[in-house]
């Protein structure tokens, strides 16, 4: 019985302390993103190996936009004028990215951020993963 109860202790332990997203590191969502992988909360997958579409965030003191841009082989872009207005903010729950555009809001939590690595869950509780794409736009 004793052991069980120190086993009970440690899991509560482990699950009691989730990493939060530090805020001082969302400056590593500026730039392009693009989606590699996609879970729902039944835990299907998709894979995206190969995209055309990318999410550009630009992102100053908690406010900024976000955008879909279409790289083309040339190394240029086509971008259209829908762009979203996103504000982050960080509440007991964790860091969210809230959206808005003439189109509706929605909010997205940042379950994890690097410089290359992008986590968001959505408000379905699926998972969308995402890399840093550094991109050479110079000829």
């Amino acid at each position: 019985m004793k052991k069980i109860l120190i086993l009970v202790f440690l899991m509560s332990i482990c699950f009691g302390c989730s990493q939060k997203v530090d805020i001082s590191k969302i400056d590593d969502l500026n730039g392009y993103w693009q989606i590699t992988k996609a879970v729902n909360i039944d835990g299907d997958k998709k894979d995206y190996p190969i995209n055309e579409v990318y999410d550009y965030y630009e992102i100053k003191n908690k406010n900024g936009f976000h955008k879909k841009v279409n790289w083309q082989p040339d190394g240029t872009f086509l971008v259209n004028d829908l762009s979203e207005t996103v504000n982050i903010t960080n509440n007991s729950e964790g860091v969210y990215i809230q959206f808005t555009s003439k189109f509706g809001k929605h909010s997205e939590r940042i379950e994890s951020i690097s410089e290359k690595e992008l986590v968001l869950e959505t408000a379905d509780k699926g998972k969308l993963y995402f890399s840093k794409v550094v991109l050479n736009t110079k000829k």
